[in-house]
């Protein structure tokens, strides 16, 4: 396997389970009845988590010119 930021990063790992939890809460939110402005908070999770993710991954590029660019 090449490395990649997804391979050798805990943090891009960190960043897409903020993702998914941030999208998870919505349903969480509906099946138990939990206060409807925690949905936009999930949301906010999800979108921090995403840019974590892209920030992270223009740095993984930009710190190795020598891996191949898919």
């Amino acid at each position: 396997m090449t490395r990649s930021y997804l391979t050798h990063s805990p943090v891009a790992w960190g960043a897409l389970v903020a993702i998914v939890l941030g999208f998870a809460l919505k349903f969480v939110v509906m099946a138990t009845g939990l206060p409807v402005w925690l949905v936009p908070v999930g949301y906010f999770v999800a979108l921090a988590g995403a840019a974590v993710l892209f920030v992270g991954w223009v740095r993984w590029k930009a710190a190795h010119p020598d891996v191949p660019r898919n």
